[in-house]
């Protein structure tokens, strides 16, 4: 007897279910339960298995095949929308198979031809970029991991236009700040004469649920918003998705890295299905880990066990070849960045203080390095002391009353010479490299991982008319100096402002200065390869001219021997992290490649994973490498 095992997708949440009769179906069942019982969200009865629908794509997958059917005896079958879906995954299956298998891709007649008739006129596609219009048009759904500058947005708006000029609404969920690049691919490439197809802007999805109902019901086809509206508003998208064409991008994907764990990880795994096409642009394909990695995956081929492989350790150039594409720095033919690690001393009240911090945070960073396995461990103020040394280390000041507060028996003598000395030795190094910039008549972008820092070099540069980007400005119109917007115009076209300073994790996204600064200056970094990476690239991307210099200067503040300095420990750290992506990828321009910030306001979040306390640890016990220029990759 051929048991049946009936598939129903439930559109209201999201699901799917196996339902079976009872007394039928033993064999299967006895498979299918303990495959459940592994996977987040599901719900299992005696006749009923209700699971995400990606999940339920993926048993079929496992089991749905004719042999596994006839050994087990038994048939999946779906009913209603069901059918439908499964009908469509298994032709995606098909074609990723095909096109994982051939990496020539297919051949597109007059790609550029084709863009022109249908308005885009006002951009000419670069050959890397119409190499890769043409593999991600083969493809169902796409990944997209170019560098920064490489024209992610401008090759998906000609990608959309391709796949289908009329009918599918165009969605896009993304930070806040890549908003304003979708509003200019649209202006930059698009004809915008009443009678082309490309006339229309993008509208920005914001305000109440009515208003953002209202909007999806206007009959407009380019929608754009961020990922946490996007979350708040998950019904109004899943039904809206549900019921009409829509073309899904993910700007910098990895924000939702933290997949079912995360909330918007999980609302774009849920309605994965949903879409007609898919696709996923960023930078940071995987930040920290191949895990990261899983998510995005996920999202963009449901059930077919890409993600899985990942979490279980297979190459993610194995695991996703021919599924994306990805122009490296090398390609975009630009002068290669030429760095500077120029290392400075510290004041005697600047090292008195820092000893004595070192001495504290040596000592709650060894209880959690040396903590036995399975013992908990305090990485909150192990984080807490990694964020104090790396304030240290640039600004005694930032830290000093939080320290005098909490450390029992402080000595105020040391704070009085400290706050006696004013800004440390490396900042006035800074403000003088500054200087010397503005003098030869070169604008300079400083980058510092915390505000107080920011804000004591707009003051210390004040005659400089500094502009400041951090996480309080906030985003509007271009024409008012008080939003990050009109702050960026005014660096480009106001002669006396001479110096940016900002916060890598709040500015590092949607900021193109390299047309009038080539001069990057580190006053700090953290372990988190991303911040640094992606910041290089505000200067450093195409349409850089061949003959300009870029100058990247890390200041690194020296301690003397046996005590240690963060800025070394860090140094290696990142060397470490940047090192083991290329050998992942297989890529040897991974190291830049603009890595983007998940979570961009507040530094205390900045990761720190176990080694890089283990690599602290030995710096400030005196048992750490100087680093060198080599210790970075190239």
């Amino acid at each position: 007897m051929i048991d049946t095992i009936r598939i129903v997708f439930d559109p209201a949440r999201l699901t799917g279910k196996f339902v079976r009769d009872a007394g039928t179906a033993g064999a299967i069942w006895s498979r299918l339960v303990p495959k459940a019982l592994d996977v987040y969200g599901a719900s299992i009865s005696e006749a009923i298995i209700e699971l995400p629908w990606a999940s339920v794509l993926a048993l079929v997958l496992e089991f749905g095949t004719r042999n596994q059917q006839q050994q087990l005896s038994f048939r999946f079958r779906p009913e209603g929308q069901a059918a439908e879906l499964l009908g469509k995954f298994s032709e995606e299956v098909q074609a990723t198979r095909r096109i994982a298998a051939n990496a020539a891709g297919v051949q597109f007649d007059d790609i550029a031809g084709q863009l022109k008739e249908r308005g885009f006129t006002k951009r000419e596609l670069k050959a890397f970029q119409l190499r890769d219009l043409e593999r991600l048009i083969a493809l169902p759904h796409g990944a997209n991991f170019s560098v920064p500058g490489a024209g992610k947005t401008t090759v998906t708006l000609a990608l959309h236009m391709l796949v289908d000029p009329t009918d599918r609404r165009l969605l896009v969920i993304g930070p806040k700040s890549s908003f304003l690049a979708w509003r200019q691919a649209v202006e930059q490439c698009l004809d915008l004469s009443p009678d082309e197809l490309g006339v229309e802007q993008f509208l920005v999805l914001d305000g109440s649920k009515a208003e953002i109902q209202a909007h999806l019901n206007s009959g407009r086809r380019r929608f754009v918003m961020n990922y946490e509206m996007a979350v708040r508003n998950a019904d109004i998208l899943s039904s809206f998705m549900a019921r009409v064409p829509v073309h899904l991008v993910l700007d910098e994907a990895h924000r939702m890295k933290g997949g079912l764990a995360s909330q918007r990880g999980a609302f774009l795994l849920n309605v994965a299905n949903l879409p007609v096409r898919r696709d996923i642009l960023t930078g940071t394909p995987m930040p920290q880990s191949p895990s990261d990695l899983a998510a995005q995956i996920g999202f963009l081929w449901p059930g077919q066990g890409f993600d899985l492989r990942l979490t279980r350790g297979d190459a993610p150039r194995d695991v996703c070849r021919n599924l994306y594409v990805r122009t490296t720095k090398h390609e975009l033919e630009i002068p290669p960045a030429r760095r500077h690690f120029i290392q400075v001393g510290m004041a005697p009240g600047h090292l008195a203080l820092y000893s004595v911090v070192r001495k504290e945070a040596l000592r709650e960073l060894t209880r959690v390095t040396g903590a036995s396995i399975g013992s908990p461990i305090d990485f909150i103020g192990a984080r807490r002391s990694v964020m104090r040394l790396l304030q240290l280390s640039s600004n005694p000041a930032l830290a000093l009353q939080a320290m005098s507060r909490d450390m029992v028996g402080f000595n105020s003598g040391i704070a009085d010479a400290v706050l006696e000395e004013g800004p440390s030795l490396k900042m006035r190094a800074v403000e003088a490299h500054v200087r010397d910039l503005a003098r030869s008549g070169r604008k300079a972008l400083v980058w510092t991982i915390f505000t107080d820092t920011l804000l004591e070099l707009e003051r210390m540069l004040a005659d400089l008319n500094p502009v400041t980007l951090y996480g309080g400005v906030p985003s509007g119109s271009d024409n008012d100096l008080e939003t990050r917007e009109g702050r960026i115009v005014r660096f480009h076209n106001d002669a006396s402002c001479q110096v940016l300073i900002a916060n890598p994790a709040a500015a590092g996204e949607g900021i193109s200065l390299h047309m009038v600064c080539h001069d990057a200056i580190y006053v700090d970094r953290s372990y988190v390869s991303t911040h640094y990476l992606q910041s290089i690239d505000r200067i450093h991307r195409l349409g850089l001219p061949p003959n300009v210099e870029t100058n990247i200067s890390i200041y690194q503040t020296k301690a003397p021997a046996g005590i240690g300095s963060i800025d070394f420990s860090v140094s290696r750290r990142l060397a470490n992290k940047i090192r083991s992506l290329q050998q992942l990828l297989d890529d040897t321009d991974l190291h830049e490649i603009a890595l983007d910030e998940e979570e961009a306001d507040d530094p205390i979040d900045y990761d720190v994973d176990l080694q890089d306390l283990v690599d602290l640890v030995e710096e400030l016990e005196g048992r750490g490498r100087s680093p060198s220029e080599e210790d970075e990759p190239h």
